[in-house]
């Protein structure tokens, strides 16, 4: 049995990719982002995070390709701006 620490959540994606939950949703019915639903229905994401391409847009073949880095985010305590 696999520990679920080793899974993401549609949240923790959609926020990682700067994106919404539905998108997330959305590309995980296509089966773009590998994961699946578990008994309460509720979907688990497989970490680390692998998404195939779509098949639109331009062809990018022979360019380099990016890789996701998690944002950085800036602490700012009360009182300082």
């Amino acid at each position: 049995m696999v520990a679920l620490d080793a899974y993401l959540t549609v949240s923790e994606v959609a926020e990682f990719l700067e994106t919404s939950e539905r998108r997330v949703r959305t590309l995980l019915s296509e089966g773009r982002i590998e994961g699946f639903k578990d008994a309460s229905d509720t979907w688990r994401i497989k970490s680390p995070l692998s998404i195939k391409p779509g098949t639109r847009g331009p062809d990018l073949h022979g360019y380099p390709t990016r890789k996701l880095q998690p944002r950085k985010l800036k602490i700012v305590k009360q009182g300082e701006s």
